[in-house]
Formats: structure tokens, sequence, C-alpha cells
């Protein structure tokens, strides 16, 4: 869970790593800033300025911060940072490497980004796929791994065969009782004219689970709100793989626009930057530390798709908003 083996104690000299690492010559672009303020804002109750903040040094972060957990949320935070632009300084890429090794922190999340800021978006997209989110679907279609092999990062995100099973699993929702969270999710693919997964070129049954979670976090399907279910999900699950799909996934796909979706191809709107655009992803985030629910865990939606959504979201600790949605972000609300 992001922030989790963070105190509340130890957030300044945090937000003074990230500074150390991410502001060497300047901020890129000020929605870094503003990201960051809005995320430590909200999560935090830690109101300061990032583009004045005093910076933290290696070692004092090093000696402060000794838990490998610990550094892994300091360098994906890094990374938030960084691939929120729209094109990635390679001293940036330097600086947040330097700061990783000497941290002892490595993984997949920071050799995305690297093929992201050389221009690989092909090799990076298919590492995003298989190692965040989605490549857990191989635990639910045994002849995913196939599919893949054959068609590459689209069989991630797309139902490649017909499934006539599933997607006949999926339209019997419509008989959901009124309120409940098998009709809302009905009632979300027939308002934006969605086929059922089961079908070929709808989403892939791995896809398909986080739109139960846009129902029940009530975010769209927007640019926008595709970043909000993902800074959602990213802050309810241990998942090692939740911050890889997060960072390199959403804010890339709908905010820099330097990666496509196998889904919907290259977003290069720069949602972020919009204003509101940093407090609704810092609001999803809380959002998301408050939900008991795992929502990266393979759970099946069908079980509870009578139930109430209400119910449902009292069940489990969805909160409410607290940023109010901008109507002109939204196709639907």
């Amino acid at each position: 869970m992001f922030f989790k083996h963070i105190k509340t104690s130890e957030v300044p000299l945090m937000a003074g790593a990230i500074v150390g690492a991410c502001r060497e010559g300047g901020w890129a672009l000020d929605v870094q800033p503003r990201l960051l303020g809005a995320i430590f804002s909200a999560l935090f109750n830690f109101d300061e300025n990032f583009r004045t903040l005093p910076a933290a040094t290696l070692e004092e972060v090093a000696s402060a911060f000794p838990h490998s957990e610990q550094r892994r949320e300091i360098v994906d935070l890094m990374l938030t940072c960084e691939l929120c632009l729209h094109q990635i300084p390679a001293e940036l890429s330097e600086s947040i490497d330097r700061w990783a090794a000497y941290l002892g922190v490595d993984g997949i999340d920071l050799t995305v980004a690297r093929e992201l800021a050389k221009g690989a978006q092909a090799r990076a997209q298919f590492d995003l796929y298989r190692n965040g989110f989605w490549g857990a679907c191989t635990e639910i279609d045994p002849a995913f791994s196939k599919l893949i092999e054959a068609n590459g990062a689209k069989a991630f995100a797309l139902t490649i065969n017909a499934d006539p099973v599933e997607s006949a699993r999926w339209a019997t929702l419509e008989h959901c009782p009124p309120g409940s969270l098998g009709r809302g999710v009905w009632d979300f693919y027939q308002q934006r004219n969605f086929i059922f997964p089961g079908t070929p070129g709808a989403v892939s049954k791995g896809e398909s689970h986080h739109d139960w979670v846009h129902v029940l976090s009530d975010y769209g399907t927007s640019p926008m709100g595709e970043v909000e279910v993902g800074a959602f999900r990213m802050t309810t699950t241990d998942d090692a793989g939740a911050a890889l799909t997060f960072i390199a996934g959403q804010l890339a796909f709908y905010q820099g626009g330097i990666m496509p979706s196998a889904l919907t191809g290259l977003h290069a709107d720069h949602i972020l930057e919009r204003p509101g655009g940093p407090e609704r992803v810092a609001d999803a985030l809380r959002r998301g530390r408050e939900c008991t629910f795992d929502t990266y865990h393979m759970f099946d939606f069908f079980e509870v798709a009578s139930e109430p959504l209400e119910a449902l979201r009292q069940r489990w600790n969805f909160v409410p908003k607290s940023v109010t949605d901008s109507p002109s972000w939204d196709e639907i609300t």
C-alpha cells in the first residue's frame, strides 16, 4: 500500500527526499510541485510549498529510512514526478537512478521508466502489462500466456477469442435488482456502449475486473477518471505491481502521452495540468487508503452482484470524494 510504511513524523524528510532527487535543476513542469503538494496535503496534512521546500541529502534519507519498503515508496514517488512529464529529461532519470542505487532500490518500475525515457514504448508497454495487475490474469485463464505470445500486449487488455459463456454471464447483470452492484455495472457498460468481456474486441476478463471498481468508487472512464481509479486501486493493496500500474500506466497513458494504452491508444491531453487535476488524483489516493477492500485481489464480483451497491460501499469503506468533479472533464459522470 502506497505510504503504508512511512510514519507521520517521517513525512517532512520524505518530502525533502523527493525534492532532492527531482528538483536539482528546478522543476521541469509546474505540475510536479502541484501534484506533490496535493498528495502530501491529502494524505498527511503536510501543507508545504514544494517549489521552495529544502532538499534532503542522500545520506540523511538513507540513515532515516533503513527499511527496503520505506525506500521503495520514496522511489515510487520520485517516479511519479518523472512520469508525469511530456518528455523525460536525461538529468532527471540519472538523478533518480542515483538515489535508487544509493538506497538499494531496484525493480521493474525503474526498468519501465528507463525504457520510456529512451523511447522504447513497445518494450515498456509489454513490461508494464506483464508486471502490473494484468500479468496476474494468467491465474484466471490458463490459456492467457499463449494469447500473449501470439498477440502481444493487446492480449492483456482485450478479448482475443470468443467466450460465449463469459459474455452471457455479463449479460445476466441486467436482471440484478435496481441499485445493486451488478445492475450498476450493467448500466455502466450500456451508457458507454461497451461490449461485454468474452466478445472479441471487448476488454479482457482480467481488465474487466477494474470496471467493477469504477462503479464502486464512482469514477468515470474519461482520461481523468482512469487516472483516479488507478490511483484509488494503488492505495488499497500491498500488491507489488500496483505502484507500477499507476505510475507507469495511468500517469503515462493519460497525462504524459508518452506510452499508448493497449485499449485506447496514445493520450496526449496532459490532463493533470488542468486546474484541479492534482487534487483529484490526491483525493483518489486518500480514498483508496481508507478502503478496506483490496481492489487488486482476484475477487469474483459476480458473487456479490445482486447486493446493494451502497451497502457494499459501506462494508468496504468506499468513503465519499472530497474533490468535486468538473463536468467538462468527464463524458459520463
